[in-house]
């Protein structure tokens, strides 16, 4: 089953700034809900430990994350493929980050995501899924947005 998701967000910051937070892996890790661990494979490749709960399905998935495109400071292109322990769900899909200048001040931040979901969790079917990633982004959104807060920007220096 393929869920597609996008989602946009203004940053108050600058592009490069936001540019470099997305290419600090684990500053950027910290932020992203379900996270539990990375471990840098070599510069561009990284494999993440994920553990969430999706309708009455506990996860724990393996996730190699590669960046197969990145243009400095506007676009971050990175495949997925990752399974459970037990190879009874799978994921493999790509994700876009693209960052623009805003009309106001700050910087535009748009991420698409393709994401082929296999094995017993795509028996819930696209919404809850979508739903769940959804709620996932709403969490990131706001971690990623007080990075670049007052506060923020004085505890990630």
């Amino acid at each position: 089953m393929l869920v597609n998701l996008t989602h946009t967000l203004t940053l108050a910051t600058t592009q490069q700034d936001a540019w470099n937070l997305l290419r600090d892996t684990k500053r950027l890790a910290a932020l992203i809900p379900s996270v539990e661990s990375v471990t840098p494979v070599d510069v561009e490749k990284h494999v993440a430990r994920i553990v969430e709960r999706v309708g009455p399905f506990r996860l724990s998935l393996k996730l190699e994350v590669k960046i197969v495109q990145a243009v400095e400071p506007s676009l971050l292109q990175a495949e997925l493929s990752g399974a459970d322990s037990h190879g009874q769900n799978r994921l493999s899909g790509t994700i876009c980050a693209e960052l623009k200048r805003a009309s106001s001040a700050g910087t535009l931040l748009s991420m698409d995501s393709r994401v082929e979901v296999t094995g017993t969790l795509a028996t819930l079917g696209a919404a809850p899924i979508r739903r769940r990633a959804n709620e996932l982004f709403a969490q990131f959104a706001e971690r990623l947005q007080g990075q670049f807060s007052p506060a923020g920007k004085e505890s990630s220096s």
